[in-house]
């Protein structure tokens, strides 16, 4: 039984829900964080603090010792650090698990758990899902007991995708970037940590990659409309934005918002693809039925009413 967990990107949007969890399962939780003024209520809860991220190899190996297993929940479309502003997102991304490999095997840290996306291929066509091909393939094959799940549209409160969902849904006229057909598999945040957690301690995904997912199938303007029905709202028109137009603007988007070289045009090269998988392989080995999206909505708006 693995006691000791490393959680690198606990700050954003999984891995601060997959935090609190570990802690509430009775679990000895560090967590890295480049700013741990933003983590204050997980250093509340119980958790370590250290600061670093994965571009410090320094602070990278300090968090991994003595610890038995880590996740790894970032992404590197963020901004980060001004001397990495002229590397490629995918690249920082890369020598960040780099990083983390090599202090993995320096303390003995055998387990190590990933999260990426649906649609990761090695014949992807944008960047983004290609790129994350080659840290899938890196760590499966860096000797350590590795599992990837790969998850579509996360449900809940505090992923950027759903919350420009949810807010689209409560709207007259909803911006919608692409042309509104591309499919997505949904899961809920809840049902997506509960994998997280399950695959922890099961040899049996250990060297996998697991496509997760709820039954749930839906295009982006599906999406939006089920959000509307599950808030009480009259679907609202929608107002397409070709995504060559912005692709046109990503450059000028990356310079005014410090993010990475080339991850904006990434992450809208990304959105136009269908993200729909086969989660079978997971359910065989962990049966908890993920719930519907209207589901996920309903439970992601009670969380948000009771804070």
């Amino acid at each position: 039984m693995m006691k000791k967990i490393l959680v690198i990107g606990a700050s954003g949007f999984v891995g601060s829900y997959l935090t609190r969890q570990l802690v509430a399962d009775g679990y000895s939780v560090r967590c890295l964080a480049r700013n741990p003024g933003k983590v204050k209520d997980l250093a509340n809860s119980g958790c370590e603090i250290f600061k670093g991220d994965i571009t410090d190899r320094s602070s990278i190996q300090h968090a991994l010792k003595s610890m038995d297993a880590v996740y790894v929940t970032i992404h590197t479309l963020a901004p980060q650090h001004a001397d990495t502003a002229d590397q490629g997102f995918m690249d920082i991304e890369m020598k960040g698990l780099q990083h983390i490999v090599d202090a993995c095997q320096q303390h003995q840290v055998h387990r190590l758990i990933y999260v990426t996306s649906l649609g990761i291929s090695a014949s992807s066509t944008d960047a983004w899902t290609r790129g994350r091909w080659k840290t899938q393939q890196y760590l499966l094959n860096s000797g350590l007991n590795v599992t990837v799940l790969q998850p579509g549209m996360i449900v809940g409160i505090g992923g950027l995708g759903f919350n420009t969902v949810l807010a689209n849904a409560q709207k007259r006229l909803a911006f919608v970037v692409g042309n509104g057909r591309n499919k997505l598999r949904c899961i809920a945040i809840n049902d997506l940590i509960y994998d997280l957690i399950g695959v922890l301690n099961e040899p049996k995904a250990y060297g996998q990659c697991y496509e997760v997912g709820s039954d749930d199938v839906l295009t982006s303007d599906q999406l939006i409309d089920a959000a509307a029905d599950v808030v009480g709202h009259s679907h609202p028109k929608k107002l397409h934005i070709p995504l060559t137009l912005l692709r046109f603007a990503a450059p000028l988007i990356e310079r005014i918002a410090k993010a990475p070289k080339g991850s904006m045009k990434g992450a809208l090269d990304s959105l136009g693809e269908d993200l729909i998988g086969d989660p079978s392989a997971l359910r065989t080995l962990l049966p908890r039925q993920p719930i519907a999206y209207k589901q996920a909505v309903e439970q992601a708006l009670t969380v948000y009413r009771n804070k």
